[in-house]
Formats: structure tokens, C-alpha cells, sequence
């Protein structure tokens, strides 16, 4: 058998030694809580074929208006129906942090 040998370890007089520094990972986001606002096409039916969710922050105070959205919740629902969170907080959008637009609030 070969011999192998031992690095000496230093005396570091109690002191531990370094260890690997941790990865300072980003802080995890806020929670979001989301409000599923369900739009019926007229008459309820048993098909439902003609209903709709809207996907709003729960903190949305205007979810039938488009002046409660950023520009790109705005174009979200000329394009797919529903502003999928871009809804203005005091004024930010509290998914993506756009400022609210200039146009006239509630304006459709």
C-alpha cells in the first residue's frame, strides 16, 4: 500500500475556519392575492359557453373600468379580454409598477 499524506492542519488558535459565504439569493416577491371576477354572457345558462373570468389584483377597486389598469393592462383587454392583473394601486400598477395613465380615469 502506498502511503499517503496528511496536510497539517495550521493552529488557528479556536478559530473556526471560513467557510463558504452563502449566496445571497433576491428576497422572495410579495405575495399577490388575485380576485377572479366571472363575467355571464346574458342569461345564465347551463352550457355557460359565453362566460368569462377576469383575472383582477384583489386590491382592484375598479375592475369593470379601464382607467383602473395600466397601458398594459389596458391592452390585455382590448386583445385578450382581461387586464390578468395589471390593476392600479394608489395610482401604480401593482403587478408591474407603471405609473397610472394620463387619460381620464374610468374612461372606457
Amino acid at each position: 500500500m502506498a502511503a499517503t499524506a496528511i496536510e497539517p492542519t495550521p493552529n488557528t488558535d479556536g478559530e473556526r475556519p471560513a467557510s463558504k459565504a452563502k449566496a445571497e439569493g433576491a428576497a422572495p416577491a410579495p405575495r399577490v392575492y388575485w380576485r377572479a371576477v366571472v363575467r355571464t354572457g346574458g342569461h345564465v345558462s347551463a352550457s355557460r359557453e359565453r362566460d368569462r373570468v377576469e383575472w383582477h389584483l384583489a386590491a382592484c377597486t375598479a375592475p369593470q373600468t379601464l382607467g383602473g389598469h395600466c397601458n398594459e393592462g389596458r391592452h390585455l383587454i382590448e386583445t385578450i379580454g382581461h387586464p390578468d392583473g395589471h390593476c392600479l394601486i394608489d395610482g401604480v400598477c401593482g403587478l408591474c409598477g407603471a405609473p397610472g395613465s394620463e387619460e381620464e380615469p374610468g374612461g372606457e
